[in-house]
């Protein structure tokens, strides 16, 4: 049975491994703060972990997760790590090289951070021009709202995520800590979801906002059901569009 994670790979394993492939699927995620009842790694830890399952399923190797991203909005938080964009932006960048250097030509990237998404849209980007390679970039709660209207997943550390970090490890979570939380309006007539109805980018820091953490829908009535539900459609998802990756010509 051919390995799949690529650190518990070796070199001639690796090269074994990219005979016949040149898809190559990259976790990335943030250390950062998810409420107090979910731990800090949730965006690494719930990357990682489909990351694995889509690579079993696709017969593509999985990159060892990239656990920091960008996070400054919440860095108030303590134990919150966020990296400079740019800086970030010429890690992932040079990352994907490594890999290219041995026959990859196609990416996923599974990511399981807000804040990493325009950075990788950049990184994409970059590898395209200078190699000429292809990647996509996948979020959890954008395709699955997309893929079922009952999982609108409208929370940070809320209801769905919570239910998502219970179906990769349960133990993590503490819901006796659980608790609501609401995002402080800023003035009379911008409110935490914007002004007058349409959303707007203010850079203000979250824990000037709130001082519990977690975001929209609260995490009460979260379950490893619906997480379990959630990430088996999110997998099969990611499965069927690295199938399509492999078609485009390059």
């Amino acid at each position: 049975m051919m390995k799949v994670l690529i650190e518990e790979m070796s070199w001639s394993e690796f090269k074994e491994a990219m005979v016949g492939n040149d898809l190559v699927i990259i976790p990335v995620g943030s250390i950062e703060e998810h409420g107090r009842h979910n731990p800090l790694g949730v965006d690494m830890l719930v990357a990682a972990w489909c990351a694995e399952r889509i690579g079993a399923k696709a017969g593509a190797p999985v990159a060892p997760v990239m656990p920091f991203g960008w996070a400054a909005g919440i860095a108030g938080f303590p134990g919150t790590v966020t990296l400079d964009p740019e800086l970030y932006r010429k890690i992932l960048v040079s990352y994907a090289e490594s890999y290219i250097k041995h026959g990859a030509r196609r990416f996923l990237w599974v990511n399981g951070h807000g804040g990493n998404v325009p950075i990788l849209g950049m990184v994409m980007g970059d590898l395209y021009e200078k190699y000429g390679v292809v990647g996509s970039h996948t979020e959890w709660w954008t395709t699955l709202a997309q893929i079922n209207e009952d999982w609108p997943c409208d929370d940070h550390g809320g209801h769905f995520e919570t239910s998502v970090m219970m179906a990769v490890n349960a133990d993590t979570v503490d819901m006796t800590k659980a608790r609501a939380a609401t995002v402080s309006d800023l003035t009379d007539g911008i409110t935490a979801t914007g002004y007058r109805g349409v959303r707007i980018g203010l850079p203000i820091p979250l824990d000037k906002r709130q001082k519990v953490g977690n975001m929209g829908r609260p995490p009460f009535g979260a379950n490893k059901e619906l997480g379990q539900a959630m990430m088996d459609a999110y997998i099969e998802y990611n499965v069927g569009l690295c199938a399509e990756l492999r078609k485009i010509k390059l």
